[in-house]
């Protein structure tokens, strides 16, 4: 009885359609809707093993897989521990995300702050994308090939290279609310393709400290939405596009909430000066050689990739940061 009520849990888990709090957003053809990813950054509710196998593989391939459970965890710890386990599959996949995205008061650096401190140390930014990919590219810069093994004895060797004796010495701040953060349109916007509901990506422009803790790493990657599309309208009132930015990801893979509020208005205003265009209330700075009159061509808005605004923090957040040790 108990045999056949687990086997109807799992198939009942296998239903659900899971979305990732991590989820990567380079994953071109699996993207989640914006509205959903937003709403994710509520108080998370537990996740069922299926939903943490969907996560887990579109942190690391960028997709989610197909098959049976079992076959995909098998998968998952051949491609990450190089091995096999043989313990029951609801710990196997719990011991799989937990690896991954960190044990909570662990004090220890998880597998995706482990990888992005990396990155960081050799080119102050971190990739974003697919982690697989991530390390693969690290392979490619530091070695002149990609290289061999589980993910995890790979991620250690890049890690031996980045620091002494391997350790990312982490320390769990707050990032003050109401900080500012820099950031970039990662593609073009335009009020005349634009729809409500739409996605924005952007990236973090500058890296983010607590004190001598990084707590966001430049290039980190951010989702929101296009919340109003307003036309022309009459006496010559330019297009809008408004946007709620929603959250972007941490050092540790945490999301932090952001939206346009006025210290982040003021913030651009500074920096942007008379180059800067408002556009639905936030001021957009072009990317180089780009001044502000171009995003306004006719009567329509165009926000070119590469253009600059700026955010700030919706809450006091809790992130497992790196400590700058300085170059290797």
């Amino acid at each position: 009885m108990k045999q056949k009520l687990l086997t109807l849990l799992l198939t009942l888990s296998l239903t659900v359609t899971s979305v990732f709090p991590g989820v990567a957003l380079a994953a071109g053809g699996d993207e989640i809707s914006a509205s959903a990813a937003i709403e994710q950054t509520a108080a998370p509710k537990t996740m069922s093993a299926s939903e943490k196998l969907a996560a887990l593989e579109r942190t690391l391939y960028g997709t989610e897989q197909a098959g049976a459970l079992v076959t995909r965890t098998d998968s998952l710890e051949d491609d990450v521990y190089g091995t096999i386990t043989t313990d029951p599959i609801l710990n196997r996949v719990d011991n799989l995300y937990d690896y991954v995205n960190g044990y909570p008061g662990s004090g220890e650096a998880s597998f995706l702050t482990k990888l992005s401190a990396v990155e960081w140390q050799f080119t102050e930014s971190t990739a974003g994308g697919p982690a697989k990919s991530r390390i693969e590219s690290l392979e490619t810069m530091l070695n002149g090939e990609v290289g061999t093994g589980s993910l995890a004895s790979r991620l250690e060797g890049l890690a031996n290279l980045a620091f002494q004796d391997g350790i990312v010495v982490v320390e769990t701040v707050t990032l003050p609310k109401d900080s500012v953060i820099k950031l970039e349109f990662a593609e073009d916007l335009s009020s005349k393709t634009a729809q409500a509901g739409d996605v924005v990506k952007y990236k973090v422009a500058d890296n983010v400290f607590v004190n001598d803790v990084l707590v966001i790493p430049k290039g980190a990657e951010g989702l929101g939405k296009v919340t109003k599309v307003v036309g022309p309208r009459m006496f010559g009132q330019d297009a809008r596009i408004d946007v709620d930015f929603g959250f972007l990801y941490a050092i540790d893979n945490t999301r932090v909430k952001v939206f346009l509020g006025e210290i982040a208005k003021q913030e651009a205003k500074t920096i942007a000066g008379a180059a800067g265009a408002t556009i639905g209330g936030m001021v957009v700075l072009g990317p180089i050689g780009v001044i502000g009159g171009a995003f306004v061509t006719g009567k329509s808005v165009n926000i070119p990739a590469g253009s600059i605004t700026f955010v700030q923090v919706k809450g006091d957040t809790e992130i497992q940061g790196m400590v700058y040790q300085g170059s290797n």
